[in-house]
């Protein structure tokens, strides 16, 4: 495989980034892809070791500076940082998962959710290389901003689809996989916060805000897709098969 089709994806909790890691997984196969878990260069070197052309995980921007000489085509998703703050909490509602069922009992209600770093400007401090720190000056903003401008692909959540065929014909695939939408866990749980915390949350993610509407205009400008392309996804998306649904 030529290092022109070797990725590395930053995967942002709760933005669709799950739907993007199937879709490659189908290109690439389980056995050339490799979690990558926190900001551990351990386990990247390891991978550039065993030469695995695909990486992707919960990580911050510290690793994708190290792949600069790699030759590792790099890209990640945003999604509104409203939905996406509502949307990890009711994930972690569902989750049993033993780390997140434990972040799930740190927290007595919503509330004390909405203080913690994952509630406020998450996507900021990770693609500004600073997890767990508040990222809601205009400098975090900058240094974040400047960092997302530095990879090779952006998409954001609300062009899922027509990002992930974006994403699919810039790496050379001649075969499309077309996902679509997954329904929320909870939609009942999701609408009550958002029908009364959005404001809220709207408050505390204002730098997140700024960053996600920098991502919409990163991708509108940088999307490449042929009408034959994009009309044929619209096709399948009407009248194809059952396809898999995004997992917010």
């Amino acid at each position: 495989m030529s290092d022109q089709r070797k990725i590395i994806f930053l995967h942002l909790p709760k933005t669709g980034g799950t739907t993007l890691v199937n879709m490659l997984h189908q290109k690439y196969g389980l056995q050339q892809s490799q979690i990558i878990s926190g900001d551990k260069d351990s386990q990247l070197r390891e991978a550039l070791d065993k030469s695995i052309p695909f990486l992707h995980g919960h990580f911050s921007y510290q690793l994708i500076e190290l792949l600069r000489e790699h030759n590792y085509f790099s890209a990640t998703l945003l999604r509104d940082p409203v939905e996406r703050v509502i949307s990890r909490y009711v994930h972690l509602q569902h989750s049993d998962e033993p780390r997140l069922k434990e972040e799930r009992d740190s927290y007595s209600n919503f509330e004390d959710y909405l203080q913690s770093n994952y509630a406020q400007n998450w996507q900021c401090q990770m693609l500004g290389g600073r997890p767990h720190s508040k990222a809601d000056s205009k400098i975090a903003y900058q240094g974040a901003l400047q960092n997302l401008h530095s990879f090779d692909w952006v998409g954001v959540a609300e062009n899922l689809n027509e990002g992930l065929l974006d994403l699919s014909l810039k790496l050379g695939f001649k075969n499309v996989y077309y996902p679509y939408l997954n329904r929320r866990k909870s939609e009942k749980l999701w609408q009550t916060i958002y029908k009364e915390h959005a404001e809220e949350i709207a408050d505390l993610n204002k730098v997140d805000q700024q960053l996600y509407e920098a991502a919409q205009k990163i991708y509108l400008k940088n999307k490449n897709i042929p009408a034959s392309a994009l009309l044929k996804m619209k096709f399948k998306e009407i009248f194809g098969p059952s396809q898999p649904k995004l997992k917010v």
